[in-house]
């Protein structure tokens, strides 16, 4: 059968990739349909049908952090008189068109260009992760996946972690840190010293939610941080102290101190442990107190487990001579130190003459012949007697108590004059008797 068309221009606009024939416009003039060849045909017939409607991409991964907003893309072409809708994982139907049909107002469908039909979660939770559908209403359906990943920043759970533990010396203590987060958060342990004289952070143990330290001792007694990380900012934390308890321990330096009668003394009494109950003074086995007698004052150091308590004694008298207590106990044990306050004998010396007058040879003087070459001299402490040529008249060097014994003896405490000393008082003899007579 020939068909014939006249009088009418038709312009048609496509692109075919298969028989690489693009039609821009066609102009109607009479001819034989039938005359055209099987390609020809074939090509002109899929040119005046409707399309249908494509998605640019099948599959689509998206992964966004929890609390912000995840945008599902889906573009659509051709869509025609077809419309759009979006299922959730659980083939839940979202949307239909550009209209949201569930009650959950986080969701909402944007238009940025006119073939896209975006998917908008707002705040999203982990509990929308999953594959979500665009699907366009053609026969069969077209559905494109879009899977969609939500990680969680690390958070520790604060009920099943420890907050504060306390144990006594050489128990084991375990440190729990329950962290969750997508992906899992690695746990890192720190321990942060409060002594100056080591880092302030340093990496204690090993990864993981527990930590456990074996025959805890005082020196162990600090702050203790677990830090969960899993690439999601910000990382999370969490400060746990450790306490540890321990009995007295008691510290005296001296055992002994002596002090004079009517002067003052301060015993000082040093006390470390954890945590500290009961500490005094005791004096035949009563408690001393502040009084005008006695005045005790507590210091405490950088180690807050140690203190120290100080009894200042006024006015000793011979009734404070004696033995003093330092006890302090606590519910794991006591300990107690004793300190002796003894008299403090002061010794003085006899005063020294400076008179240039004769000493008398008991005195404990020791007179130098200058002319014994056997001295050597050449010492300020010499003595020479006021009748010898060599006399100096310096009070520095006159008259001085001096013990030291220069050929002399002694026997009891007194002076046995040499031969060098009978000679001089021998002398001394002679020029008296000439004077007299």
């Amino acid at each position: 059968m020939e068909s014939y068309v006249y009088g009418f221009e038709i312009q048609l606009r496509m692109f075919l990739s298969r028989a690489n024939l693009t039609i821009l416009s066609v102009l109607a003039r009479p001819f034989d349909f039938n005359n055209l060849n099987l390609k020809t045909r074939m090509a002109f017939a899929k040119a005046i049908e409707p399309q249908e409607p494509s998605f640019d991409v099948p599959l689509f991964n998206i992964t966004a952090k929890a609390g912000e907003t995840a945008i599902l893309p889906c573009s659509v072409q051709q869509l025609g008189k077809h419309w759009v809708a979006w299922l959730d994982p659980r083939e839940k139907v979202l949307t239909a068109r550009d209209q949201r049909i569930i009650s959950d107002a986080r969701i909402s469908v944007e238009r940025p260009f006119k073939d896209d039909w975006n998917l908008y979660i707002r705040e999203v939770e982990h509990s929308d992760a999953g594959k979500y559908m665009c699907q366009i209403n053609t026969h069969p359906v077209k559905i494109k996946y879009v899977m969609l990943y939500v990680h969680e920043p690390p958070r520790i759970i604060e009920e099943s972690s420890t907050s504060k533990k306390t144990a006594k010396e050489g128990d084991t203590v375990q440190l729990f840190c329950n962290a969750t987060g997508i992906p899992e958060p690695t746990v890192t342990w720190y321990r942060r010293r409060s002594d100056i004289n080591h880092p302030a952070k340093e990496v204690v143990g090993q990864n993981g939610e527990v930590l456990i330290i074996y025959n805890i001792s005082r020196y162990c007694e600090d702050l203790y941080e677990c830090v969960a990380v899993n690439g999601i900012q910000p990382a999370a934390s969490k400060e746990i102290k450790v306490v540890v308890e321990f009995s007295p321990e008691i510290y005296l330096v001296p055992k002994r101190i002596s002090q004079a009668i009517g002067k003052e003394t301060i015993l000082d009494c040093r006390i470390t442990a954890n945590p500290h109950i009961y500490s005094a003074w005791v004096r035949h086995e009563q408690e001393i107190e502040n009084n005008y007698k006695y005045q005790i004052e507590l210091y405490t150091e950088d180690n807050k487990n140690t203190i120290t308590l100080s009894l200042r004694i006024k006015m000793i008298g011979h009734d404070d001579f004696g033995k003093y207590i330092c006890r302090a106990s606590n519910k794991l044990g006591k300990d107690e130190e004793l300190v002796i306050l003894s008299e403090l004998v002061v010794r003085t010396e006899a005063p020294s003459t400076t008179a240039d007058t004769f000493i008398q040879p008991t005195t404990r003087h020791n007179y130098i012949d200058p002319h014994d070459s056997s001295w050597k001299g050449g010492h300020e402490d010499q003595y020479f007697p006021p009748w010898s040529h060599g006399y100096q008249n310096s009070p520095e060097t006159y008259g001085r108590n001096n013990d030291r014994t220069q050929e002399t003896g002694t026997q009891n405490g007194s002076i046995i004059p040499t031969k060098n000393v009978i000679h001089v008082l021998f002398l001394s003899t002679i020029i008296w008797l000439c004077y007299s007579f």
